[in-house]
C-alpha cells in the first residue's frame, strides 16, 4: 500500500503587524511534498502493430494496475486538500481571496471546486481501471481481443467517460458527450 501524505501539524498562528513592504521573502507561497508521486511505469512494446503497438491481455493488465497507482494519490490530495484554510486577513482584497477560494460560507469557491474535481478524477480512474479489467478478463488472448465490438468497448469505458465528463463540468468547463460505439 502506498504511503500517505499527513500534513505536518500547523504551530498556533502569532498575529503580526504590516511593515508595510510590498514583496514576500522567498519560499512564501510554496509547498514542498515530502513524499511526491512517482508515476507507474509504462511497458515497452515489442507488438507488430503501427509503431510497436499492440493490445493484448498482460498489457491491459498492466494498463489497469497502473491506473489503480494513481487513484490513492488522487483521493489523498482530495482529502489533504479539505484541511487547508485560507485565512489571509480582514481587509477588502484578503475577503476576496478568501471569497473566491472558501467560498462565502466557507462551503464553495476554488477549494470545494477542486476537491469535487480530484473526487470524480479518483473515480473515473476506478472505473477506467474496472472496465480495462472486465476486458481483460474477457478476452484472454490476442485472438479473443480481435474479436471485440466497439459496443463492447463503449460499454466497459462508459462509466469512467461520463466521470470525466463531470470532472470537466465541476472544473468549470463543458463536459463531453459521450457518442456511441459507431461515433455518432
Amino acid at each position: 500500500m502506498p504511503a500517505v501524505y499527513v500534513p505536518p501539524k500547523k504551530p498556533p498562528h502569532v498575529a503580526q503587524s504590516y511593515g508595510g513592504g510590498t514583496t514576500l521573502p522567498a519560499g512564501q507561497g510554496t509547498f514542498e511534498n515530502p513524499n511526491p508521486v512517482t508515476p507507474p511505469r509504462v511497458p515497452s512494446s515489442s507488438g507488430s502493430g503501427s509503431p510497436g503497438t499492440s493490445v493484448d491481455t498482460p498489457s491491459m493488465d498492466t494498463f489497469a494496475d497502473n491506473i489503480d497507482l494513481l487513484i490513492a494519490p488522487t483521493n489523498t490530495a482530495s482529502t489533504t486538500l479539505g484541511d487547508v484554510d485560507v485565512e489571509p486577513g480582514a481587509f477588502y482584497h484578503a475577503n476576496k481571496m478568501r471569497t473566491s477560494v472558501n467560498g462565502p460560507n466557507a462551503d464553495d469557491g476554488l477549494k470545494e471546486q477542486y476537491i469535487k474535481v480530484l473526487s470524480d478524477l479518483g473515480q473515473g480512474l476506478g472505473d477506467l481501471r474496472d472496465g480495462v479489467r472486465q476486458l481483460s478478463q474477457k478476452y484472454r488472448t490476442i485472438e479473443d481481443a480481435n474479436t471485440m465490438t466497439a459496443t463492447d468497448l463503449q460499454t466497459a469505458m462508459d462509466l469512467s467517460q461520463g466521470d470525466f465528463s463531470t470532472m470537466m463540468t465541476d472544473a468549470g468547463g463543458t463536459g463531453g458527450s459521450s457518442s456511441g460505439p459507431s461515433g455518432t
